[in-house]
């Protein structure tokens, strides 16, 4: 019985994150998974052990947290994005 390997769409570049400033309406930008910001050598450690660490509910739900900011207004803010079951796309992985 194999396990199922979930992953970020985004991470994996499976689609390009896409959403409007709820304050200005002006494209935000992705500015990479909020785990790879807690430390210098986060982004090298596994994904799921930093999941365990992070303080959100992001293994158990499958959901990747990212960062989106706007450069028109100087939003911010944490977009949990849903992962997706990678063993369906990729089965020899």
């Amino acid at each position: 019985m194999s396990t199922i390997a979930y992953g970020c769409p985004i991470c994996n570049g499976l689609i390009s994150l896409s959403i409007l400033c709820p304050h200005c309406g002006e494209t935000m930008e992705d500015h990479g998974r909020l785990l790879d910001m807690f430390a210098p050598y986060s982004p090298y450690r596994p994904i799921d052990d930093l999941k365990k660490t992070d303080g959100w509910i992001d293994e158990e739900n499958h959901q990747c947290p990212h960062v989106v900011y706007c450069p028109q207004c100087d939003f911010s803010d944490t977009l949990m994005v849903a992962e997706v079951n990678l063993s369906a796309i990729y089965p020899d992985r």
